[in-house]
């Protein structure tokens, strides 16, 4: 898993192995709090099994999501760089398995190798990106394109095709799709629900099935595309 992660994929064996030599595994269970937003920051991570999801609260106590991480992500990358305190608050969406690397070792190991150094750029330059998208997205689209722009995410990502259509296979609640697209989740429910009316999808126990992509991509203004 360390040798497929795009940040050491340029590493050879015997620089793989002298870097899991200062690593250690940590596990989640579903819904654990792995830290919280303002926790200090001294520790990066990959995924190697599982999903997690890196969330900030507001001050009235609404949650936005900023991303869902699977296996081969890495994260954590930011505080560990800066010191400081945790951006985020990532927490576990299913059991999940992580190797652990501390700053003490990380950074050494970065500065005699700058080709990591590098991809470690990239990575957070795609975070930023990422993030900019999202608020320029809450900013200029209304629900429906978000939310369409959304499961299109998660279907490129995770969908899987079935009969039916593209079955996503990442289990969320209304209120956590509601998070991912910053509404509630009475707005979500609504939209799903006039969604399923209509065939272009449907919700079963958390798993979404797109059943007409076509209709997501042109509210997404993805058509084309």
């Amino acid at each position: 898993m360390l040798a497929r992660a795009p940040l050491f994929a340029r590493l050879d064996e015997a620089e793989l192995d002298a870097l899991l030599d200062t690593t250690h595994t940590k596990s989640l269970e579903a819904r654990e709090e792995l830290f919280h937003k303002g926790d200090p920051g001294s520790q990066v991570y990959l995924i190697l099994r599982g999903r997690l999801k890196a969330i900030t609260t507001s001050a009235e106590g609404d949650d936005v999501v900023f991303s869902i991480m699977g296996p081969g992500e890495l994260f954590g990358e930011l505080g560990l760089l800066a010191g400081g305190t945790r951006t985020a608050t990532i927490q576990a969406l299913d059991r999940s398995e992580l190797l652990v690397l501390d700053r003490r070792e990380f950074l050494p190991f970065l500065r005699a190798h700058p080709d990591v150094a590098i991809k470690l750029l990239e990575v957070l330059a795609r975070r930023a990106r990422s993030i900019s998208e999202m608020i320029e997205d809450t900013h200029f689209l209304n629900l429906p394109a978000r939310l369409a722009k959304k499961l299109l995410n998660l279907a490129a990502r995770y969908g899987v095709d079935t009969e039916g259509g593209v079955r996503i296979e990442l289990r969320l609640s209304q209120t956590e799709l509601g998070d991912l697209v910053a509404t509630t989740r009475e707005s979500v429910n609504k939209q799903i629900r006039a969604w399923t009316e209509g065939g272009v999808l449907s919700m079963d126990r958390g798993i979404v099935t797109i059943h007409r992509r076509g209709e997501l991509e042109s509210l997404a203004g993805l058509a084309g595309d």
